[in-house]
This record gives C-alpha cells, sequence and structure tokens, in this order.
C-alpha cells in the first residue's frame, strides 16, 4: 500500500469512528455524557450500543424511559455541578464497581454491568 493512501485511510478511519460520538447541536453535552457508555464504546459500534439498549429495554420495561433512566444513571443534583468531564468520570467509576460488586447482565451475548445497559438503553433512547 501506498503511503498517500495508508495516510487518507488512516484519516478517514479515524474519522469514521469518532464522528459517530461527537456532539449533538440539538443533544447536550452533559445529557450525551451520561447516555454514552464510554468503556463498552471501545470495544462496538454505535449500532451495537443501540441494538443493546434496545435489547435492555425490553428486558426491563419498567426502565423503558429516557428521565427514569436519567436518574438511575445519576442524580439530578450531580448532573447541574458536574462537568461533562466529571460525569464520565463518575459513571465509569461506576460500571467498575458494578463488575466488582457482582451487578452485571447479560445483554444480547455481553456481560455489561448495570451502568453500562442503562447507559446503553439511554443512547437508544435519545438516538431514536
Amino acid at each position: 500500500m501506498e503511503r498517500r493512501s495508508f495516510v487518507k485511510l488512516s484519516a478517514f478511519t479515524a474519522l469514521a469512528l469518532t464522528l459517530p460520538f461527537a456532539e449533538s447541536c440539538s443533544i447536550r453535552s452533559t445529557e450525551m455524557a451520561v447516555a454514552q457508555p464510554l468503556l463498552f464504546s471501545h470495544l462496538v459500534d454505535v449500532k451495537a450500543i443501540q441494538e443493546a439498549g434496545l435489547a435492555y429495554r425490553k428486558l426491563h420495561t419498567a426502565e423503558d424511559d429516557k428521565l427514569k433512566l436519567s436518574q438511575l444513571l445519576l442524580s439530578d443534583n450531580d448532573r447541574a455541578k458536574l462537568g461533562k468531564d466529571e460525569i464520565q468520570t463518575l459513571l465509569d467509576k461506576q460500571v467498575t464497581n458494578d463488575f466488582k460488586t457482582g451487578n452485571i447482565v447479560m445483554v444480547k451475548g455481553w456481560v455489561m454491568s448495570q451502568t453500562e445497559a442503562r447507559q446503553c438503553a439511554l443512547f437508544s433512547i435519545i438516538k431514536s
């Protein structure tokens, strides 16, 4: 492969991988910080996140609501006083704690923390 082709392909791949998670003008960045399963997104694409979220919502119909999922993931008080990066850090710690304490669920063949699964569910609602 020519160097020029490799560089172009690498740049296109980097762009393609980051664009789905770019902040949208219509969605607040803190809302996306809550809804984006950051650790899980390193393993799968947007379609897989949405599919996992939809599957979780079907399994947990009581949580199939944007407001309910938002509240389960992060209190209104935390959301008001924390920035996007702090929210992501807090949720990443919750994911790690979920795995340590065995608070896990099986969704679409993935073993996920309860927090990640809820984030996928919220993501699927926001992106639908």
